[in-house]
C-alpha cells in the first residue's frame, strides 16, 4: 500500500470508508452520510485507486473486507477517535475561565438566580460573573461576553436569539385591594397610588408599562405614583401595601402562588418588548456562550 497525500478527497473517503467498514453496507452508509448509494460506492473506489489496493470485495447483496482493508479500518477506525476526543477536549477547554454576563436586575434576582446553580452544577470550570444593569452594553470597550436584554431584539451589530415573551397584568396585596375595592373594578385604579419601574428596559419613561397597558384596556389612570428604579423593588412596595405595582408574568408568578400579591382584576396584556439573549457576531458560536444560550432556552421550555 502506498502513502498518500492526505488530500480532501483522500480525508474524505477514509472517513465513507470507516463508515462503509462498520455497517459493511454502501446503502446503510449513504443513509448515515446523507449521500446517494452511488456517490459512496464512487468515493470508496476512488480511495482505493489513491491507495492502490482493494478494500472491499464485492459481492451480490454482501460487502467483505479485504485484509488491506482490515487494516486499514483498524487504523482508521483509531485515528479517527483520537481526534473525536482532541475536539471534544478542545471544546472543554473553551467551556472553563471567566463568564461574564449582564442581566437586568429583577430578571437576575426573580428568575435567573434561582436556576443558576444548575448551569454552575453543569459547567464548574466556567468563572460566572453576573453584573446587572438596566442599561445597553457596550461591547467594543466592555468585557461581557453576552447579556441580556429586555427589548425590541434588534441591536446593531450583535447577534439576538428571543429567550421569552413577557405579558403584564397591575398587583397588589390583598389588603390593598379590599382597602381600595379593586376586586374587577381596574376604574378604581384612578384614586390608587401607582408604582413605576423608572427603567423597564433601555431609554424608557418612567411610566411607560403603565400606559402602555392602560391604553389597551381603557383605563383612566391617576397622576400620582411612587417611582423606583427596579422593577423588584416597586413590586415588594406593593406586596407591604403602598399601591399598585405592574407586575411581569416572569416576575411575580412565586408571589401570586404564595399570595404576597393578587391581581384584582383578570386584564394581562402582552409586552410589546421580549427578552432577548445578545452577543457579539463573531462570539455566536463559541462554545460558552452556545452553553449558555442552549441552557437558557431549556430553561424556558
Amino acid at each position: 500500500m502506498r502513502l498518500p497525500k492526505l488530500t480532501g478527497p483522500v480525508l474524505s473517503g477514509l472517513h465513507c470508508f470507516l463508515i462503509a467498514a462498520d455497517q459493511m453496507s454502501f446503502t446503510r452508509a449513504a443513509e448515515i452520510l446523507c449521500l446517494t448509494q452511488s456517490a459512496v460506492s464512487h468515493k470508496i473506489k476512488n480511495l482505493e485507486d489513491s491507495l492502490g489496493v482493494q478494500l472491499f470485495i464485492r459481492q451480490p447483496r454482501k460487502l467483505t473486507l479485504t485484509e488491506e482493508g482490515k487494516r486499514l479500518k483498524t487504523v482508521v477506525a483509531h485515528n479517527f477517535g483520537d481526534i473525536a476526543h482532541e475536539i471534544r477536549d478542545l471544546k472543554t477547554l473553551e467551556l472553563s475561565g471567566d463568564f461574564n454576563v449582564a442581566v437586568p436586575p429583577t430578571f437576575a434576582q426573580t428568575w435567573l438566580l434561582p436556576r443558576l446553580k444548575l448551569f454552575i452544577d453543569k459547567y464548574p470550570a466556567l468563572r460566572f460573573h453576573l453584573r446587572t444593569r438596566n442599561e445597553l452594553i457596550d461591547f467594543q470597550t466592555e468585557t461581557f461576553d453576552c447579556a441580556i436584554y429586555f427589548g425590541h431584539g434588534k441591536y446593531a451589530g450583535l447577534h439576538s436569539v428571543k429567550l421569552m415573551d413577557e405579558s403584564m397584568i397591575p398587583v397588589c396585596s390583598h389588603e390593598y385591594a379590599i382597602a381600595h375595592d379593586l376586586y374587577g373594578k381596574p376604574e378604581k385604579l384612578s384614586v390608587c397610588m401607582l408604582l413605576h419601574d423608572a427603567a423597564p428596559w433601555a431609554r424608557a419613561g418612567r411610566n411607560d408599562e403603565w400606559q402602555y397597558w392602560a391604553q389597551r384596556h381603557g383605563v383612566l389612570l391617576p397622576e400620582a405614583g411612587c417611582t423606583f428604579d427596579r422593577a423588584d423593588l416597586a413590586l415588594q412596595a406593593a406586596e407591604r401595601g403602598i399601591g399598585v405595582a405592574m407586575g411581569r408574568k416572569g416576575f411575580i408568578a412565586e408571589m401570586l402562588e404564595e399570595e404576597r400579591l393578587v391581581a384584582p382584576f383578570a386584564m394581562s396584556v402582552l409586552s410589546p418588548l421580549s427578552y432577548y439573549i445578545v452577543c457579539r457576531r463573531e462570539q455566536a458560536s463559541s462554545p460558552r456562550i452556545e452553553a449558555f444560550f442552549d441552557w437558557l432556552k431549556v430553561q424556558v421550555d
